[in-house]
C-alpha cells in the first residue's frame, strides 16, 4: 500500500513540474492588469503552498500511522486536489511564464520531491 501511495505522490509530483514555461512574456500589459496578474499568482502560490505543507503533514501522520482511516482519507482527497493544482497552474498561464513565479512553484513543489527522499523514494 506504502508502495502505490508513494508512486501516486511521485506521478503527481511530476505532473506539477511538468508544466512547461517559457522565457517570453508580452511585457506591454497595462500597470492595473499587471498588478491584478500578480496578486492571482501571488494567491496561487500561497495556498499551493499551504497545500503542500498540509499534503506533508499527511504523509508525516501516515507514516507514524498507517492504519489511520482518517489520514488514509485525507490523503486520498489531497491526491484528487493535486490534479486540480496542475490545472490551475497551468490555466494562470502569465504566471507559468514568468520565470519568478515558475521558480517559486518549483521551489514550493521541491518540498514534496525533498520529503519523498527523506523517506526513501
Amino acid at each position: 500500500m506504502k508502495k502505490i501511495i508513494y508512486l501516486i505522490t511521485l506521478i503527481s509530483f511530476l505532473g506539477f513540474v511538468s508544466c512547461g514555461s517559457s522565457s517570453d512574456k508580452d511585457k506591454t500589459s497595462d500597470k492595473k492588469e499587471l498588478s491584478d496578474e500578480i496578486n492571482n499568482c501571488d494567491d496561487f502560490l500561497a495556498h499551493y503552498e499551504e497545500w503542500v505543507d498540509e499534503y506533508i503533514d499527511v504523509i508525516d501522520n501516515y507514516l507514524n500511522n498507517p492504519g489511520d482511516e482518517t489520514t488514509a482519507t485525507r490523503y486520498m482527497e489531497l491526491m484528487q486536489e493535486a490534479m486540480t493544482w496542475s490545472t490551475k497552474w497551468i490555466a494562470l498561464a502569465d504566471c507559468a511564464d514568468d520565470e519568478e513565479y515558475e521558480q517559486k512553484f518549483e521551489d514550493v513543489s521541491k518540498k514534496i520531491e525533498e520529503k519523498l527522499s527523506e523517506i526513501g523514494l
